[in-house]
């Protein structure tokens, strides 16, 4: 009788179908790309704009690179810095300012999705949630808005209440807390802070053993992305199926 009930259970376990393949988005960052090698269910992400902040003022500027594809990107990316050689003064009117600049690249190209990619030290976490905030309340209806994450970030607590659909972890030039995030990852864990379990980022020069599944993935390349180099990462991010 025994072995009667465990083939069928066999059975069952050797047909259990494959995880889903996960969303791949390439990201067109400042360089000259030509992504037309795509295949058709990779997304891009194109940086549309720039701004730096220093002081009591910003400087802004667009891409200057061209971007080829054969379809349009699903994600306008706008990179935020802090000049840290100038003592900033985040009035109301500078916050006023930088969220138009970044409102304004973010409509530089029509698309489905925003994301701000702006790293903060602890003490310049109110700059990003202003800005999420402000950027969040001006978008029009139905566009999601994403932003990137040191990946320490998503161990801490205060990522919960930002105004984001998505937060993306970056999985690479993490500094001294990458090895305790590597094998947190290995080991099969996931994120403490549940609003970083949708989406994460790698680049093709840093590879890891393990991520979570079934996320949307932002690949990140130190030069311009080639056939080869896409390829690559595709077959290391398959094998955790």
């Amino acid at each position: 009788m025994r072995r009667a009930f465990l083939l069928p259970l066999l059975a069952l376990a050797a047909c259990k179908p494959a995880a889903p393949a996960p969303q791949l988005v390439v990201w067109a960052w400042e360089r000259p790309e030509d992504l037309r090698f795509l295949p058709p269910d990779a997304e891009i992400a194109v940086q549309t704009g720039f701004v730096e902040l220093a002081g009591d003022n910003f400087r802004a500027r667009g891409r200057r690179y061209p971007l080829r594809s054969d379809r349009p990107p699903s994600t306008a990316l706008v990179h935020v810095q802090i000049d840290d050689t100038v003592p900033l003064r985040w009035t109301p009117e500078l916050r006023a300012r930088v969220a138009a600049a970044v409102l304004h690249f973010a409509r530089v190209v029509p698309a489905p999705r925003v994301q701000i990619d702006f790293e903060v030290r602890q003490s310049q976490r109110q700059v990003l949630i202003d800005l999420l905030h402000d950027v969040r309340a001006r978008l029009p209806r139905g566009t999601a808005l994403s932003m990137t994450a040191i990946a320490s970030w998503c161990q801490e607590d205060w990522l919960g209440a930002l105004p984001v659909d998505e937060i993306v972890p970056m999985l690479f030039r993490m500094g001294r807390g990458g090895p305790a995030i590597r094998a947190r990852l290995d080991s099969g864990a996931d994120w403490a802070a549940p609003a970083c379990r949708k989406a994460f980022a790698l680049s093709a020069d840093t590879p890891i053993a393990r991520a979570p599944q079934a996320r949307r993935i932002y690949l990140f390349a130190p030069q311009s992305w080639t056939p080869s180099t896409f390829d690559a990462v595709r077959k290391r991010v398959e094998q955790w199926r």
